[in-house]
């Protein structure tokens, strides 16, 4: 059954360690390796022409779990996260959306961020800034997604934000406890559910279909702006382009839960992941601050944060050694093959029956020394000059499912790093802990925040 591997990594989730116990299964058994799970094969590969093979060239021999998907079901419903037709109606809708929004969000970013500058301490008090940035990207996407802020960057949280904030955080827990199960405990789970879990959910569902509902009433054809006057440049709010699109409330429910569940969280892990790395190595804090103050009073344009590398390459290395992305899963719809893992040099194709799980390992392709070196357990943002590396490097995941808000999430977080490194001379790391302790929520934190002393001088 498998019961062995489910002990291990359970024990390992608790330690906070659950991707480095991967790091440690690959190098003991290959690059390519089979578990029994839940009684049945399981194939994990961190082979970069295995991951392309699946995310791109063999796409249409893969999907999603349809076990993970039950798991997550009654809370997500059918969504970008889905199999089939109603991911490719999701992802046709959303991605043009980010793509627009990406040129004009900039500006509004910054009123965000204004407040949460002022909630940081400059007197060199310890501040763990990572419960701040959750609380300021829970701002940005909920602006951006449903047209409203529950503004959590004021002093004192509203009920209605303290409510939504506290079910969010228990519905996804129940997608976890219930996606990650052993095989007796799976399939208990398949015939009940847990009420707390679905009174979690349901507030959160209360909670969206008010929004939903106010984006098909103002979206309908009679509802127009006025024409007259000067043109402005128009803000985008997610649901209301997906409301022209979807008219079932409740299909537009879990459309729109489909994009807010990730991004209500990968920007803030993704600051808060560089400042927890810049913490701990002040010489690139140094560096980036250089940059910040040369740039001067040029405004921070989409086209100029694109191009300032110094940033982006401490993101990237950030990304490489602490995530947040780990394992993208998914199913053989038929018999396939993988190019290569297979024979006693592993380098031989691999038979993939219809019904087995490949589990990509894209955490633990990013600290394997065949592909980044000896050296590849070091913070070196160096190391991205003159590098432009494909399928051993996919943070986003890569081919038809990749994340559309990748430009977004980088956008955003050097926007953020600039400000930081801006107003903050020196950033000092207030964690005796150096090590980063993997705390999974959909996608892995700090389990210890970023504990920091932020000094103007």
């Amino acid at each position: 059954m498998g019961s062995d591997m489910i002990r291990l990594r359970a024990e390992a989730m608790k330690d906070g360690r659950f991707l480095t116990l991967y790091d440690e299964q690959f190098a003991r058994y290959g690059k390519t390796f089979e578990e029994i799970w839940r009684g049945k094969p399981l194939i994990n590969t961190i082979e970069p022409a295995n991951i392309q093979q699946v995310a791109a060239l063999g796409f249409e021999d893969y999907a999603k779990d349809l076990e993970r998907l039950q798991a997550m079901a009654p809370f997500m419903g059918p969504s970008i996260f889905s199999n089939g037709p109603i991911w490719k109606v999701a992802r046709t809708m959303v991605k043009p959306i980010f793509s627009r929004a990406e040129l004009s969000d900039i500006d509004h970013l910054a009123s965000f961020t204004d407040r949460f500058m002022e909630l940081l301490p400059s007197d060199g008090s310890v501040v763990d800034v990572q419960p701040l940035l959750n609380r300021l990207f829970f701002d940005v996407s909920m602006d951006f997604i449903f047209g409203r802020s529950l503004d959590s960057l004021q002093p004192e949280c509203s009920t209605e934000c303290t409510e939504f904030l506290n079910a969010f955080d228990d519905a996804q827990k129940g997608i976890t406890r219930r996606r990650e199960a052993g095989f007796m405990d799976f399939r208990l789970h398949r015939t009940s559910v847990d009420k707390d879990w679905k009174e979690a959910y349901s507030k959160v569902h209360r909670f969206v279909d008010v929004q939903v509902a106010r984006a098909l009433r103002e979206t309908t054809e009679e509802v127009k702006p006025p024409s007259d006057g000067p043109a402005e440049r128009r803000r985008y709010v997610l649901l209301d382009e997906m409301a022209k699109q979807v008219r079932d409330p409740v299909a537009l429910r879990y459309h729109v839960l489909g994009v807010f569940n990730p991004a209500r969280d990968a920007t803030s892990v993704a600051v808060g992941n560089s400042l927890f790395m810049l913490a701990r190595h002040p010489e690139y804090w140094a560096k980036l601050r250089q940059v910040s103050l040369d740039l001067g009073d040029k405004p921070l344009t989409f086209e100029k944060l694109k191009s300032l590398v110094e940033f982006r390459y401490v993101v990237q290395e950030t990304f490489r050694l602490i995530g947040p992305a780990a394992r993208v899963w998914r199913v053989a719809v038929r018999d396939t093959v993988l190019p290569v893992g297979g024979g006693p040099d592993q380098m031989s194709p691999v038979f993939v029956p219809k019904g087995t799980p490949v589990v990509l390992g894209t955490w633990a392709v990013n600290h394997h020394p065949d592909i980044w070196g000896d050296d590849c357990r070091e913070f070196k943002p160096e190391r991205w000059i003159g590098r432009r590396p494909i399928w051993e490097f996919v943070p986003f995941f890569g081919g038809p499912r990749m994340c559309p808000a990748q430009q977004q999430i980088y956008t955003h977080t050097i926007y953020l790093l600039i400000r930081l490194t801006r107003r903050f001379a020196r950033m000092q790391n207030c964690d005796p802990v150096l090590e980063y302790v993997q705390k999974f929520k959909m996608g892995f934190q700090s389990g210890n925040g970023v504990k920091v002393a932020l000094k103007n001088s």
